[in-house]
């Protein structure tokens, strides 16, 4: 006999708003442990877990729910799971998922995806939230050995109109290579292009980067050109 509204089970009912109340509680209960003790709540904790086997039961056919089981076939070592869940995901038309639209445009950066996949997840991720302070790391070949070389970074970084902040930090204990962070106008469309073009201005002779620049067809394919 098919359901009623009287004989279906509330948490079938109701297991949509339970699902948004459930993810509400992870992300929340996460920043505030580390606004209160910083430690950090991240996938492949228990309690992370614990959340994402509930929020599985309750919905597990929602966006959220293939969300933070990607986060932990990631943290398991999946790399396929991973990809498989995210995209799921990303197919359902997800918007609301800050973290979601973040983190896939972040991995596909990790990854040295093709350059058109990353500006589609980037500017996917900021039409929808227009407000994240989020910023994007993007781990270099080669940093500056010279102030100068750090001077035409600054160049050519500051030439791009869709940047408005960005920084360089050194290679450390936690990165051993240096590692160019930045944020971008919501308003203006990205293009990782720019970024990794001027970052490359290093492969040229110091001597050569007031005539020359640096154009790529991919992450490995990069030539210089006459300005």
């Amino acid at each position: 006999m098919a359901d009623t509204a009287n004989n279906v089970p509330w948490y079938r009912r109701y297991r949509m708003l339970l699902g948004i109340y459930a993810l509400g509680l992870l992300f929340g209960g996460r920043e505030f442990l580390v606004a209160r003790t910083g430690t950090q709540v991240d996938p492949g904790s228990q309690e992370w877990s614990r959340m994402a086997e509930v929020i599985a039961e309750i919905n597990p056919a929602d966006a959220d729910t293939h969300f933070l089981l990607a986060m932990e076939a990631l943290q398991e070592g999946d790399e396929t799971g991973y990809i498989q869940y995210m995209e799921s995901a990303l197919a359902k038309g997800v918007k609301h998922n800050n973290f979601l639209l973040a983190e896939y445009a972040h991995h596909l950066v990790r990854i040295q995806a093709p350059f058109e996949n990353i500006d589609i997840a980037l500017n996917t991720w900021r039409e929808n939230h227009q407000l994240s302070f989020e910023i994007v790391s993007l781990p270099l070949g080669q940093g500056p050995a010279s102030q100068q070389d750090y001077n035409a970074i600054r160049r050519e970084l500051e030439a791009i109109d869709w940047i408005y902040e960005w920084e360089l930090r050194e290679p450390s204990g936690e990165m051993p290579q240096w590692l160019l962070l930045f944020q971008f106008e919501p308003a203006k469309e990205a293009a990782i292009r720019d970024v990794i073009e001027a970052t490359s201005i290093l492969l040229l002779p110091s001597e050569a980067r007031s005539r020359l620049r640096v154009r790529c067809t991919n992450w490995e394919d990069c030539q210089s050109q006459v300005r």
